[in-house]
């Protein structure tokens, strides 16, 4: 699903007191009106904790993956927190079904979508097991895609890391209309000589349902980090020319308007967005960012 409008900002933003600049309206394809965004300069920011981007290929009908949400909850706290968790459930896979017992179906949802199935195959080069996770794209013991005994070594490992940009998340739901206006705020805070993108995804997090464990079924499991749609293409949306020289101090600012599917429970869902290098050889994210949908 795509249900994206990018907005103008507003006539009556207040800019910051140093040089500006606003770039033309920029077409992002088919299904994308074209909008504007912003990149100005401005104070250099102190760095952000990094936030490490966790992407865990989980199922409903899978026995072992409710060890794996357990192992994903241990790095959470070991991190202190600093860590962005996306659950990933994809087609074509078995164990990533509803399950199922003697013919009845017992999942009340299906959580799988295409924007999971599509990262698996894309970018994790197809999945052969669950779960499995990756830790900023960064290929660990010659994979992407790893198994859960060294999850918490990648994940400190890609926490070392330091950041180049800051990322700041607002999010303002309507619920009579279901539509949340968000805005991503990127600021530089050191040097970057390569392409980047900016992804921007949905998850939803309290679902109670079926899952499989060992041998038993949970009918009432709490699922979390369930992606529901990555806003932006798979890949995410490149980050404009217009912004380099990507300077501390560089800013980079848009807008999305999303509409929040009737099936998800919009007080439970979170707005994720993160950045990563777009070059041949290098897809790591550099930094992630996570917000309630609805902020009180």
């Amino acid at each position: 699903m795509k249900k994206v409008l990018y907005l103008s900002v507003a006539a009556g933003l207040v800019w910051f007191q140093s040089c500006k600049e606003i770039g033309p309206k920029i077409n992002f394809g088919q299904g994308v009106q074209q909008g504007e965004d912003t990149t100005y300069t401005a104070d250099v920011e102190v760095p952000q904790t990094k936030k490490v981007v966790a992407e865990e290929f989980t199922g409903v009908s899978c026995p072992p993956c409710p060890n794996g949400h357990t192992v994903m909850a241990s790095i959470k706290e070991e991190l202190n927190k600093n860590i962005v968790i996306i659950g990933y459930h994809i087609f074509n896979f078995p164990q990533a079904e509803p399950v199922q017992k003697n013919g009845e179906q017992l999942s009340k949802y299906d959580f799988r979508t295409q924007d999971a199935t599509d990262v698996g195959k894309d970018i994790f080069g197809g999945i052969g097991a669950m779960p499995v996770a990756g830790f900023g794209r960064v290929i660990h013991n010659d994979n992407i895609g790893i198994n859960t005994p060294s999850w918490s070594e990648a994940a400190k490992v890609n926490a070392g890391i330091p950041t180049p940009v800051n990322i700041y998340i607002t999010s303002a739901y309507d619920n009579v209309t279901r539509e949340a206006k968000i805005k991503v705020k990127l600021a530089y805070t050191a040097d970057v000589n390569i392409k980047q993108n900016l992804t921007l995804m949905i998850t939803e997090d309290s679902i109670v349902d079926a899952q499989k464990k060992s041998l038993e079924i949970i009918k009432e499991y709490l699922h979390e980090h369930v992606l529901r749609d990555i806003v932006t293409p798979t890949y995410g949306e490149a980050i404009p020319p217009k912004v380099d020289p990507k300077v501390p101090g560089r800013v980079y600012e848009r807008n999305f308007t999303v509409k929040i599917d009737e099936a998800w429970h919009a007080e439970h869902c979170h707005v994720i967005a993160f950045v990563n290098n777009d070059d041949a050889s290098d897809r790591t994210i550099v930094h992630g960012e996570e917000v309630k949908l609805i902020t009180e």
